[in-house]
């Protein structure tokens, strides 16, 4: 780490920030020492220096000792460096409110920015340090590093641009005209003869196109190498500015950055449940039970256990692998399987100390947390390691409230915000989408938790949720991040792809559940529910679909209809509600978590009930069915689908398939999963479900499509072009782009509907409370910014149980319009007596105001 005195002989006369009193001010010198003691406490919790020895071995190659130091020196440096520019004389008057050298002020074009100034002097520095190096292939390999260290630099206040877009900048080539890198130069140059007394600055390349394709022959495992490595230093930068920028307006020090604290305790803890104690006892006594004894078993807890240590054990043979599968049975008990192999690794590995639970959906985030206060509740020092991360919950408060008392409030909220930013919490849990902007968003707040991954467990639950047109870039990403960061990824489903056939990288990848057929073939879990394809001879209409469910309900049942088509199971809802004599509900994308929760409590008191839904019943909904009717889709759905009946297995399942919509207009066309000859048309696929053979169904039928388009030469689908061209030369818009999990582009409405809502807890929330409540926070104008910023993320987490998204030409008059979001103030006309919205109110245009 250099010392800034001895780089620039001005970092005690400038300044980087003014207090939030407006009366001190913090300098140069101070601000950049407190984020290199960021960075050095980011690089030791997150044991950076073993990515950096694997990037080397795997990227460099062979080098020489002084290139080597040279390169390490430029990475841990890129901090140093990252706000000279601050000594940029219209930003030292402008936002400093203090005038220095204002004869050197940059041109307008410039005016007070300082990251393109910094990069500069970044760029001037180790180019001037590179050139000494006798060995010319070794200065261009590491002349590469600069330009992309000083592209870090460059884009710590933004959001990351294509690389080439900052690489023309500086040699003015950009087609649109952006020479800031150019201007920054000439500015430096100026600086150095009149400020430094120094010698010309060294000229910057004029052309990049070796630089961009140096690599271009390489094995697409190095190029993830390359994104995975700058956007840790992007993220472990902006990081240290952001940490070190707090502790000197806020005094909040940062020490601990959401490791497990105590995790022999945690452990233990866990193994003193009732569920752990009842599957070590097995194991000592009975595990593993022969194949005979076992296919006679009708105890399902059984079954449930011998996976448990089938997996566990192939995990101990293995630890050293990074890549992990658990293809289990639905209802085999995978969430708390993952849990112990978690726990598993940080027992034998002490550098891993973090845990991600990752699932497709928000309700799954809700019902995993859900099982983990039951193992948890009663443990308070446990419960504040662990955070739900989305919209839908508070900001966690991780620290006794007692610390507060008596002290400043505002310290409090810096830290809360800080913590939920780069995800201080040991245990995370959250979806796909969060995951997947921290992974590969090109904005700042995307990426500031990425260096958070360095050494942790990161679970996937439902990887086949993914649109499959993304499968071979995400396991081609997984495996290199997995690699270089040191991450074990468990990859678990019940129809679980062997992503394996879709990627060059052969690093080796561990089966936890090696005798699959031992539990899928199992009667307790393939015979559990039949299908039934008496419906799927022809299209079917909703008459006669109604006709057939009434022939079953009869006998006190409880029956789940699912469509594919929110409008095909609202119109149902409404038709069958006309007829039946049992209870009618309504599950559809509409429907908050606390909807559903509430629906769930009603079904399970009922011994005969209809629940009619979309997808959202698929996964992450806990309820247990006696027949089942399916509107056919994907496979991995029907499976999914079937795991909602009969889920205890104490009697016996039916489900039935029948054909009404289109699934190509829900899934899209690039799903080859929605082609006819895959779904239950045919008798082929019948034959899958019935045996649970899905590692056939993909190895045969989807995984060779899913690679052949892969291998198109059209563009935007080859593999090999986007690795080659957009990941190789860090076109960060275009990765973000590429990588997106849903393609929505439907321009929808949030509106609010203000009603009374009774929680769980039977506390009566009341809308109109909390919209004045958020109307008051935005109009307050005294509270300082993080304890708003705070307050109003919390408000809108209570708000999305009023918020309802509508299409653009929905038809609706609002009382008020604050910002995107339309408030109505009788929002209790537009839900039935089920609680459920009557969505047609918004089509017909009928204004229940008049």
């Amino acid at each position: 780490m250099l010392s800034i005195k001895e780089l620039i002989n001005c970092s005690e006369e400038c300044y980087a920030h003014v207090s939030v009193n407006g009366k001190e001010k913090e300098t140069l010198y101070a601000h950049t020492e407190l984020s290199q003691k960021y960075w050095i406490r980011i690089f030791r919790k997150k044991h950076i220096h073993v990515v950096i020895e694997k990037f080397e071995k795997e990227y460099l190659g062979p080098i020489s000792d002084e290139a080597k130091i040279l390169f390490e020196t430029m990475l841990m440096n890129i901090v140093t460096f990252h706000d000279f520019g601050k000594v940029n004389p219209i930003f030292q008057k402008k936002k400093m409110g203090h005038e220095f050298h204002l004869e050197l002020a940059p041109d307008s074009n410039i005016g007070s920015k300082h990251s393109i100034l910094s990069s500069v002097f970044y760029l001037d520095y180790f180019l001037g340090k590179i050139k000494e190096l006798e060995d010319r292939a070794e200065r261009e390999l590491l002349k590469d590093f600069a330009y992309i260290n000083s592209y870090i630099i460059s884009r710590h206040h933004g959001k990351l641009v294509d690389l080439e877009q900052y690489l023309n900048s500086l040699s003015g080539r950009s087609a649109e005209g952006e020479d800031l890198g150019v201007r920054a130069r000439a500015w430096l140059e100026n600086w150095k003869r009149e400020v430094m007394g120094e010698d010309k600055v060294p000229k910057f390349r004029n052309r990049w196109e070796r630089m961009l394709e140096r690599n271009s022959e390489e094995e697409n495992r190095k190029r993830v190498y390359l994104y995975a490595l700058t956007r840790l230093l992007y993220s472990m930068l902006i990081a240290s500015d952001y940490y070190a920028t707090s502790e000197y307006m806020k005094g909040v020090e940062i020490q601990n950055f959401g490791e497990i604290e105590k995790c022999d305790e945690i452990i233990n803890i866990y193994e003193q449940s009732p569920v752990q104690k009842s599957i070590r006892s097995y194991e000592e006594t009975y595990y593993p039970r022969n194949q005979d004894a076992l296919e006679r078993e009708t105890d399902i807890n059984v079954l449930r256990t011998e996976l448990f240590l089938d997996a566990e054990c192939e995990l101990k043979k293995n630890i050293d692998a990074s890549v992990f599968y658990l293809e289990a049975p639905t209802g085999s008990g995978k969430s708390n399987t993952a849990m112990n192999l978690s726990f598993t690794f940080m027992k034998q590995n002490e550098d891993i100390r973090k845990i991600f639970y990752i699932y497709p959906f928000n309700t799954l985030v809700e019902q995993n947390m859900d099982s983990i206060n039951k193992v948890f509740g009663e443990n308070k020092e446990v419960m504040t390691q662990v955070a739900v991360v989305n919209s839908l919950v508070p900001l966690k408060e991780r620290v006794d409230e007692d610390e507060w008392n008596g002290k400043d409030e505002s310290e409090k909220y810096q830290r809360i915000l800080l913590d939920r930013q780069f995800l201080n919490y040991p245990i995370v849990l959250s979806t796909h989408v969060m995951l997947f902007h921290t992974l590969f968003g090109q904005y700042k707040e995307d990426a500031f938790g990425f260096y958070q991954l360095c050494n942790s467990v990161i679970v996937l639950d439902e990887i086949q949720s993914y649109r499959n047109a993304l499968w071979a870039e995400i396991i081609t990403f997984f495996k290199g991040f997995a690699e270089l960061l040191n991450i074990k990824i468990i990859i678990m489903s019940a129809t679980l792809p062997n992503l394996e056939m879709l990627t060059e990288n052969q690093a080796k990848t561990v089966r936890l559940v090696k005798e699959r057929e031992k539990y899928f073939k199992h009667p307790k879990f393939a015979k559990r529910v039949v299908a039934n394809y008496e419906l799927l001879d022809q299209k079917i209409t909703l008459d006669e679909l109604m006709k057939h469910i009434f022939g079953n309900i009869g006998n006190e049942r409880k029956i789940l209809v699912e469509f594919i088509k929110k409008a095909s199971a609202e119109e149902f809802y409404k038709k069958i509600l006309e007829e039946s004599t049992c209870s009618v509900f309504l599950m559809t994308g509409d429907s908050s978590i606390q909807d559903r929760k509430k629906i769930i409590e009603k079904i399970k008191g009922q011994k005969s009930v209809l629940l009619i839904a979309t997808q959202v019943i698929e996964a992450g909904v806990d309820i247990d069915m006696d027949i089942g009717y399916k509107d056919i889709s994907r496979l991995d759905s029907e499976e999914q689908f079937m795991g909602r009946v009969n889920r205890s297995a104490k009697r016996k399942g039916m489900v039935y398939f029948f054909d009404l919509d289109d699934a190509a207009g829900v899934y899209g066309s690039d799903d080859v999963r929605i082609e006819e000859k895959v779904t239950l048309k045919m008798e082929a696929m019948r034959k899958i479900l019935t045996t649970k053979d899905f590692p056939k169904f993909y190895e045969e039928n989807i995984l060779p499509e899913v690679k052949k388009r892969g291998e198109e030469a059209d563009s935007k689908k080859n593999l090999e072009i986007f690795f080659q061209e957009d990941v190789q030369k860090l076109k960060m818009p275009e990765i973000e782009k590429k990588m997106q999990l849903m393609n929505d582009n439907k321009n929808m409405l949030s509106v609010y509907l203000a009603r009374e809502i009774t929680e769980e807890n039977g506390e009566v929330v009341n809308g109109r409370d909390i919209w004045e409540e958020y109307r008051q926070l935005l109009e307050d104008e005294k509270m300082e910014y993080v304890e708003k910023t705070v307050k109003l993320r919390n408000i809108r987490s209570k708000m999305n149980g009023f918020i309802y998204q509508l299409s653009e030409n929905a038809h609706f008059q609002e009382d008020e319009q604050i910002g995107d979001i339309y408030y109505i103030e009788n929002g209790e006309n537009y839900f039935d007596e089920n609680g459920i919205l009557k969505r047609e109110r918004f089509q017909d245009g009928t204004d229940l105001f008049i």
